[in-house]
């Protein structure tokens, strides 16, 4: 929801036209901090703004940053602070005055929130934020009229963020109208997949309609996003504070693809793969990411990258014979990789699993028995 001040506005008073061609030293602390925010690295950001400060004293954009680095640490008397002064040396500027209406919200004092983001509005009618801060407040307050007519002022400015649409979703719950509910909750997650609250409140309808397979499978990706949350900040981080890390890459891909992220996990796959051509994990987790979507013809190119790399690797022959399988054709060539990812990897239930599938398609009797034998004792273990 946070939005701050561009760069291209920035207001330095010393930095003139030629600021970029020659930085200067408040600019540098600038450019430092906003290194160190980037990388989640708070204390050091508010260390440099403070630095920037202390050279450009009238800058709104650099206190505004500074207060928001103070809101991650939880600091949040300071970040008011900060906000002020950046309202006090551009009083019309409705950032920081959002800001504080964040930071109100957080400490519970919903007038002061609600007050904050109405003045917001009044800046920059136009920007969805404020609103989708104000439907929270009246949310929390009870007043689910003027949350819904609030939210979807948001979502009117802003069809594509999934903050509205998942708090008009919740006021649609507390008003008993769970068949809307659903249908906006489902419009935020079809714009926001891994929205982990979207799934949550999907799961407690499904609940309360007695819908049970249904709230049991939102409830178990819920549950996959909840414990994967902090992982995908740390490996977000990682990578920031590592950009030539191919490991780094494949782990957050990882990640993205527990989240159904398919397209960033093949994005991130590939950057693995840019940095580091023979890493067969990474080229293994993209021909996986692919075979998610259905996209086997990729899939099966991906893993076949995978065995350039790594020729003993158990799961990418096994995952190739998979691919011929779907695709109802080689059935040869499926054999022979479902045989060797059981020779490589012998006590893979699994893997003994593909392989009597395909001996079964190819009428091969005994093998398929031998192989069923094998899946059902390495199963028990």
């Amino acid at each position: 929801m946070l939005k701050y001040f561009a760069l291209s506005v920035f207001l330095f008073s010393a930095f003139g036209n030629t600021a970029l061609a020659d930085p200067s030293p408040a600019e540098k602390y600038y450019q430092r901090a906003t290194t160190y925010h980037t990388r989640g690295e708070f204390e050091q950001a508010v260390a440099a703004y403070k630095k920037a400060v202390a050279l450009d004293p009238n800058s709104p954009i650099l206190y505004n940053k500074l207060g928001v680095a103070y809101s991650e640490l939880k600091q949040y008397d300071a970040a008011l602070d900060a906000y002020r002064k950046a309202l006090a040396l551009s009083p019309m500027t409705a950032e920081p005055q959002y800001n504080i209406g964040l930071v109100y919200l957080k400490q519970g004092d919903l007038p002061r929130a609600a007050k904050a983001f109405k003045h917001a509005i009044i800046m920059d009618p136009e920007w969805c934020d404020p609103y989708t801060g104000l439907g929270e407040v009246h949310l929390k307050q009870g007043d689910y009229e003027a949350a819904a007519r609030t939210y979807k002022n948001a979502i009117r400015l802003n069809p594509k963020d999934a903050s509205p649409l998942l708090g008009l979703g919740k006021t649609y719950v507390k008003q008993g109208r769970l068949d809307t509910a659903i249908t906006t909750i489902e419009k935020a997650i079809e714009i926001q997949v891994d929205n982990t609250e979207a799934h949550y409140q999907l799961a407690q309808i499904y609940i309360k309609r007695g819908e049970k397979e249904k709230a049991a499978s939102a409830m178990a990706f819920f549950k996959t996003l909840s414990q994967t949350d902090p992982l995908l900040e740390k490996a977000k981080t990682w990578v920031k504070k590592h950009p030539d890390d191919a490991r780094g890459y494949n782990n957050l891909g990882i990640v993205y693809l527990a989240r159904r992220r398919f397209a960033d996990a093949v994005a991130t796959y590939k950057q693995a793969i840019s940095l580091a051509p023979d890493l067969a994990t990474a080229h293994y987790n993209l021909g996986h990411a692919y075979h998610k979507q259905g996209k086997i013809e990729p899939a099966m190119a991906a893993y076949q990258q995978a065995l350039t790399a790594d020729s003993e690797l158990a799961i990418a022959h096994n995952n190739i014979a998979v691919c011929y399988t779907e695709l109802k054709t080689n059935l040869d060539k499926a054999l022979f990789h479902a045989r060797t990812a059981v020779r490589l990897a012998p006590t893979d239930a699994n893997y003994w699993d593909t392989l009597s599938a395909i001996c079964d398609t190819l009428g091969l009797q005994d093998e398929a028995q031998h192989a069923r034998e094998k899946q059902k004792a390495y199963a028990d273990e």
